[in-house]
């Protein structure tokens, strides 16, 4: 993740090609990592559920409900188990705003070939 693509001011056909190529093979890419870090923030979301529940049950009888909730949001369990949480969230959002980023540039890419295309016809004709 993290590299930077970038479309130049007018490619030329072969460029559209590559630029093409490059932008599927990362669309395809990421696709793979977005759906193992989605599913592994669902696994992650379903462990801090669990903590929070099993913490609730341990401190279900030292006070008021504000108490219990309070005991609850500070047990180093859920802490550890929120964190990963939000670690893994995180992780998936940037992903998929990358492949978000990616499949924008592929439509752009197919524009401008599709302009490219038309400009090419009117000049042959």
């Amino acid at each position: 993740m993290g590299t930077i693509f970038q479309i130049p001011d007018n490619p030329s056909v072969g460029e559209l090609q590559h630029l093409l190529t490059t932008c599927s093979n990362q669309i395809a890419t990421l696709t793979d990592l977005v759906a193992t870090y989605k599913a592994d923030a669902a696994i992650k979301t379903t462990a801090f559920k669990r903590e929070v529940a099993r913490a609730t049950v341990k401190y279900r009888h030292d006070g008021t409900a504000a108490v219990v909730k309070a005991l609850v949001e500070i047990d180093a369990d859920v802490i550890a188990a929120g964190n990963e949480c939000d670690n893994a969230e995180a992780i998936y959002g940037l992903a998929k705003a990358e492949l978000d980023g990616y499949e924008a540039h592929f439509v752009a890419l197919r524009k401008i070939s599709e302009l490219r295309k038309t400009e090419m016809r009117s000049f042959g004709s």
